[in-house]
């Protein structure tokens, strides 16, 4: 006699016999943590919550960490009372399981006991060191390279596999009092014995889905159980016949996870008949029709689809046809084409679960009730009103900002649809009431509005939202793509606010799913990112204005914060930069806005199978594919939230310390006040105080070469000193030429490297020309020169010891940077004078290489998401190295130019230009969004800092106020985020007892109305809201759990004057980082 016993996944048999009282001391102290975790998830789900108050999770702070990770194991009786017997003999802690229960009595929550609770460091550990340790010795010595054990015995594997191909014994069939010739083995069952037609048809009486097979003598062949004359009674509970049955079709198919069976039929057709298609229903088959259905799919045939086009996004046609060829391989003898009817099937199936799981079967008005919003998973841990958050007016106006909704705005030009069908054929089922809106709505206000909102001329750079803005998407397009409203925090999908694009990323478009996203139960205060913001926001209240009352969104104008995805601001000009920064907005946390490019990612693998579908088709398939991914961000949140939480307390002290310790290092402690009132008048309104109020612009402004040699022709024209040249060529023109001919030079020498080894006569030619020219020029300037440098003529006669001519772009200029003597005050001056021209060089090439990187990390990110097609990715990588040339030159032109400066430091004795410039290395020239870490950690290349010329106190002030108003923003954002995180822990177990109580209404309540005439039904819908409800509970105490792990609720201090303080930390940690800060260590 056995007994079911639930272990943990390691069982008494493989316990270490070396050391067994160790090994029982830990078995019984694991069963008792697996009795305590059962026993919590009980309760939760067998009492009521409270659904006002959820602040018991924070008293339990050091809840140790348990796993419910148990297995089914078969324990014979007297083993078990050894094992017990064994355990009372050694000096082992006792535990009471409680009143009827012992160790290996079966669970009372099975359902549950699937639930794992484990610390996020540490995802893989289920036990501690010591009994890990424990069943590792009693594990096989493993080789630390499987395959090469597994090749050492492939032979025995293949042998294996040959084995199966001929049975273990032929002769008499394995069955009860039966001595027929036993020809005939299951493939799906685990016994691969032979028996006889009677015996296999009889033992396959309920398993009609079996892949079976016969011995012909010599080998196994395919067959069916149809075949063999199996007949399947539906309408019936199983082993009653019908008295009058109807025999269906005799190509009757049934598509299952591992196959596609003919069956043979037969319908109840006595007193207790039903619809045929309900009859199959209830023996969880799915029909193609209603009527007379040929063809009908398992229902776990129809879920393993489903789930693998969520996670793998396999397509409905690669699907079937791999069934097909499970099925049969060899194109002799294949099955019914079913694949149209698979089509059918699979999209009524993700409309029926969709409208199930959402509740619609427990309600009164049933499917055909359905309003917007009723069929979307709402995102828990966003304020939602009268469910997570209280009443606005309660809230105090300094603690408002914790309630603000973050939405985020874009458009994805790969989920395309062709012009496939029409909307009159192929109308969507979910209409309008999950993710995408109505669409003959949305329609007909297109095409009132459209004309009447014009194209507006962008102030900013050009973006691809406005250079795609007119795109039809290609020959035969239907829809370019889709646009969609997001949750920008927890990347969720909003209900009724994915759109259709029809002309690329218009206005209109966009203004349609961000008003239908305001109205569906938003809170006041909302922040809108958007990659175009600066130009979108412009005239969107005018726009809403003209757009019908029931769009209009119900929040003031200046409720909405309009900001720019952290990843597409370096794209922007430089007031956009600091006016639309989630960087520098307060009370945004560390959010980035890039939660729908994260998104798109998980849903461009269903464009391939998506974009020939009809319209309703696609409108309902990424419904359900939006619909999944919310519910798995929902059902993981808790794991990600305590995650981040523990992250941003950690940065959060961090930069606190480093933001006061770097204040207290600044000398000048008096200006700190006026920084101060600066940045809180500016964060109080952005947009009104102007870009010159603005605390992280520089004021001194930046040396270009335009503005050196404006200021070397003004210091020469009001020059009175005892200097006297006599050339029309000034000093400073003198130089200028120099390095203009510098720059041919460098031109004319790539021309040549570039020809190759077998150059034209033409390019020949060309290249002589360049040459000559250069020469004349050179020798031109060489004259002047030895006026200004007469040094340069001896110098340059002591190099030429060469017979052999020198290319005109190899000569050498000789420049006050190559000779590096200073003899007299002219010296000095041209000295001087080619230093400050070099340093306004090098800041414009500096300027140059980082523009080039902007563009080129554009391009790759247009490339990535538009560029399909050989053509279309040779053009973008023409452009892709062409713009790496320029780098290229500019990184060339800096170091020469760098050499100069380091090169006349040494005689001027000047070392200004390291304050803003530095020597430039490959691994510099980075874009501004690949550095290591973002803004928030700031580790960012040098040369996306350098945008100063700190020349004197005035340019090292500046840069002080910005470094300082940056560092404040950063240890700011930290803050915030900590402080939102736990607020959101706080929303999210709300909701849970919002979905809880509402569940538990619905099991009161008898369902929709239409079907409750059903025999069952009700007692159905009532069991099926009670598991909801239980589930939600199981989630509730399993969020709890994790949220008990969080750091303790230290809130951020923040003092009068808006600064973050430290009265929240351990000073005494901190006093030895404080002090390397101080002005006087």
């Amino acid at each position: 006699m056995s007994r079911f016993a639930l272990l943990p996944a390691y069982t008494i048999q493989s316990l270490p016999p070396s050391n067994p009282p160790l090994a029982m001391r830990k078995l019984s102290q694991r069963a008792t943590s697996q009795y305590q975790k059962k026993r919590s998830i009980q309760d939760a789900l067998e009492e009521p919550i409270d659904v006002h108050h959820h602040q018991s999770w924070r008293q339990d702070a050091s809840r140790p960490r348990v796993t419910h990770s148990m297995t089914t194991a078969t324990t014979s009786t007297s083993d078990t009372a050894s094992a017990i017997d064994a355990t009372s003999a050694v000096d082992t802690p006792s535990f009471d399981l409680g009143p009827g229960h012992d160790i290996f009595s079966p669970p009372s929550v099975l359902p549950h006991s699937h639930l794992s609770v484990q610390d996020d460091d540490d995802d893989d550990l289920y036990m501690d060191p010591e009994m890990q340790q424990a069943t590792e010795e009693i594990s096989s010595t493993a080789s630390d390279d499987p395959m090469a054990m597994w090749r050492d015995r492939a032979d025995t594997y293949l042998a294996e596999l040959l084995l199966l191909e001929a049975p273990r014994q032929v002769g008499r069939c394995q069955g009860l009092s039966c001595n027929a010739i036993g020809t005939f083995q299951c493939l799906t069952c685990a016994d691969d014995t032979l028996y006889c037609q009677a015996c296999v048809v009889f033992r396959h009486k309920h398993l009609y889905l079996h892949r079976m097979q016969y011995w012909t003598g010599r080998f196994f062949w395919k067959t069916t159980l149809a075949d063999l004359g199996l007949r399947v009674q539906v309408g019936h509970p199983p082993g009653e016949a019908c008295c009058n049955p109807f025999r269906g079709d005799p190509n009757f198919t049934i598509i299952d996870v591992d196959g596609i069976y003919r069956v043979n039929i037969d319908y109840c057709n006595c007193h207790m008949v039903q619809p045929r298609d309900v009859q199959l229903l209830r023996s969880r088959l799915y029909p193609a029709t209603s009527v007379s259905p040929e063809t009908c799919a398992t229902f776990r045939c129809l879920e393993t689809f489903q789930i693998m086009s969520f996670m793998s996004k396999v397509s409905a046609y690669e699907f079937y046809w791999s069934l097909s060829r499970l099925t049969e391989n060899l194109g002799t003898h294949a099955p019914p084409n079913r694949y149209q009817p698979f089509l059918r099937m699979i999209r009524q199936w993700r409309h029926l679960k969709l409208t199930k799981r959402m509740g619609r079967g427990n309600e009164p008005s049933g499917r055909a009730g359905t309003k917007l919003n009723d069929l979307v998973i709402k995102c828990p841990a966003c304020p939602q009103p009268g469910i997570n958050m209280p009443d606005i007016a309660t809230i105090l106006p300094e603690k408002r900002w914790l309630y603000r909704l973050f939405l985020a705005i874009d458009a994805n030009f790969r989920l395309k649809r062709l012009n496939v069908s029409s909307r009159e054929r192929d109308p969507a089922l979910n209409n309008g009431n999950a993710y995408f809106v109505e669409d003959t709505l949305f329609a007909a206000f297109i095409k009132t509005y459209e004309k009447r909102v014009a194209d507006e001329t962008s102030s900013c750079n050009k973006h691809d939202a406005l250079e795609l803005a007119n795109i039809r998407g290609g020959k035969g397009t239907d829809s370019s793509g889709v646009g969609a409203v997001v949750c920008s925090r927890h990347d969720m999908k909003r209900g009724t606010a994915v759109i259709n694009l029809k002309k690329g990323e218009k206005y209109i478009y966009m203004d349609y799913a961000v008003c239908l996203a305001l109205r569906s139960n938003a809170p006041p205060d909302i922040v809108l990112s958007y990659d175009i913001a600066c130009q979108w926001r412009k005239k969107f209240g005018l726009r809403i204005a003209m757009y019908p009352e029931w769009l209009r969104p119900p929040q003031p104008a200046a409720s909405i914060t309009y900001l720019i995805p952290k990843f597409h601001l370096p794209a922007h000009i430089a007031p956009c930069r600091y006016l639309y920064s989630f960087n520098y907005t307060p009370g945004v946390g560390r959010t980035d806005g890039e939660a729908p490019e994260r998104g798109w990612a998980a849903s461009n693998g269903a464009a391939a199978s998506t974009k020939e579908m009809g319209p309703g088709s696609r409108l309902d398939t990424l419904d359900d594919h939006f619909g999944d991914q919310n519910w798995r961000k929902f059902a993981w949140m808790p794991h990600k939230i305590l995650k981040k939480i523990k992250e941003a307390v950690k940065q959060r002290e961090e930069h606190v310390v480093g933001f006061v310790g770097f204040e207290m290092s600044i000398e000048n402690q008096a200006s700190i006040p006026e920084w101060r009132r600066a940045v809180l008048k500016w964060e109080q309104d952005p947009h009104g105080v102007g870009a010159k109020a603005n605390p992280f612009i520089p004021v001194v402004r930046q040396l270009s070469d335009a503005a050196v040699r404006l200021q070397l022709a003004q210091e020469e024209a009001t020059r009175t000193s005892d200097i006297h040249v006599r050339h029309d060529v000034g000093p400073c023109d003198f130089l200028v030429q120099g390095l203009h001919l510098e720059d041919m030079q460098v031109r004319l020498k790539k021309e040549v490297t570039n020809l190759g080894n077998h150059p034209t006569d033409r390019q020949k030619a060309n290249i002589q020309q360049k040459c000559n020219c250069l020469r004349r020029r050179i020798e031109a300037w060489f004259t002047i020169q030895g006026v200004y440098m007469p040094a340069s003529t001896v110098q340059r006669i002591a190099l030429a010891t060469s017979s052999t001519p020198v290319q005109a772009y190899d000569v050498p200029l000789l420049l006050p940077s190559a000779i590096a003597c200073i003899r007299t005050d002219l010296d000095r001056v041209l000295a001087h004078t080619e230093r400050r021209l070099r340093f306004g060089r090098a800041q414009d090439t500096l300027g140059m290489i980082r523009e080039n990187i902007l563009v080129r990390g554009g391009m790759y990110r247009v490339k990535e998401r538009e560029v399909r097609g050989q053509a279309m990715v040779t053009r973008a990588a023409t452009v892709l190295n062409r713009i790496d040339a320029h780098i290229e030159d500019g990184f060339q032109a800096y170091q020469r130019h760098w050499n100069a400066l380091e090169k006349l430091s040494v005689p001027l004795e000047c070392l200004d230009h390291r304050m803003s410039l530095r020597a430039l290395n490959k691994t510099d020239m980075v874009n501004i969004d690949d550095s290591d870490g973002s803004e928030g950690r700031r580790t960012l290349s040098w040369i996306w800092m350098a945008n100063v010329h700190l020349a004197g106190s005035a340019g090292l002030q500046d840069a002080l106020r910005i470094e300082w108003c940056k560092s404040r923003a950063r240890a700011r954002r930290w803050q915030e985020d900590a402080e939102l995180q736990r607020v959101e822990m706080v929303r999210y177990l709300e909701t849970l007892s919002s979905e809880i109580a509402m569940w538990e209404t619905r099991a009161a309540g008898e369902g929709a109305e239409c079907t409750r005439n059903i025999p069952g039904f009700v007692e159905g819908a009532r069991a099926y809201a009670l598991r909801q409800a239980a589930r939600r509970r199981a989630m509730h105490a399993n969020a709890q759990i994790l949220f008990s792990r969080a750091p303790g609720d230290h809130a951020a201090v923040i003092d009068a004057t808006g600064d973050p303080a430290l009265d929240y930390l351990d000073v005494t940690q901190h006093v030895d980082t404080l002090s390397m800060y101080s002005p006087t260590s």
